[in-house]
């Protein structure tokens, strides 16, 4: 008698941990997929803020070849360029991969 009653305490306790491991198993995947996405999407949106600014850099410089810039507006832009590829790279810093899952 003592060990049917043992036989299903066992099955009890085994039901659980199956139950709680495909628990966990979902919760990892669904977290890992959620990562997936937002490194993803870091690619695909630092991809397009470089493509934007190549282009702007391919404008400017046919300007410069057609001698319609002055000094002063080369000056302003190479600034705010300047400028931009800091904001990138403080932004690349603080939200690449590795810091991703601190935040």
């Amino acid at each position: 008698m003592n060990s049917d009653n043992t036989d299903s305490i066992f099955r009890l306790h085994s039901w659980w941990i199956n139950l709680l491991s495909v628990i966990l198993g979902i919760a990892a995947a669904y977290f890992m997929t959620i990562q997936s996405l937002k490194v993803e999407l870091a690619a695909k949106a630092e991809g397009a803020v470089v493509g934007t600014l190549d282009k702007r850099l391919a404008s400017i410089e046919v300007l410069l070849k057609e001698g319609t810039v002055s000094k002063e507006q080369f000056f302003r832009f190479s600034s705010d360029v300047e400028a931009r590829l800091i904001r990138i790279e403080d932004y690349l810093v603080e939200y690449s991969g590795e810091n991703l899952g601190k935040h």
